[in-house]
């Protein structure tokens, strides 16, 4: 674990967040990182995995293999942002008890912003996963 990365987590009000997203399409969200990080995910990425714990990072493995597999269900992508947000906090706070680590707002909300730039990494890299989600090529920066 990096301390660095760690403390760089800025903390953060997840109800407040949940409201943030309440209405928006969660392919939106994967757009958004996709068009602002653009080619620095993969690099964001290995940022956020450094910042867990070797628990932490256990858990977000088997959240990652969660969510990989829900992407290819086209539902999945239109759903409410607050709602996808709201449930991959619940089920990370499952799996960081069930890895007996400690659970934190700021991990909960790093754990959100892990699979989303995974999914944006997937999107990116599979053309008719773009086409299965919505997501536009036009939202890809190259």
């Amino acid at each position: 674990m990096d301390q660095k990365f760690r403390q760089d987590i800025r903390k953060v009000n997840l109800n407040k967040l949940s409201e943030q997203f309440r209405g928006t399409q969660y392919r939106k969200l994967v757009e958004k990182h996709m068009r602002e990080i653009g080619a620095r995910l993969d690099m964001a990425i290995v940022g956020s995995v450094e910042a867990f714990t070797d628990l932490e990072r256990s858990a977000a493995e088997v959240l990652i293999d969660d969510y990989n597999s829900m992407g290819y269900n086209q539902l999945f992508w239109v759903r409410d942002t607050s709602e996808v947000f709201e449930e991959v906090c619940d089920r990370s706070r499952a799996l960081l008890a069930q890895f007996q680590a400690p659970c934190e707002d700021k991990i909960l909300f790093n754990m959100f912003q892990l699979v989303t730039m995974n999914l944006a990494v997937q999107a990116r890299d599979q053309k008719e996963l773009r086409k299965f989600a919505g997501i536009k090529r036009s939202t890809l920066i190259r």
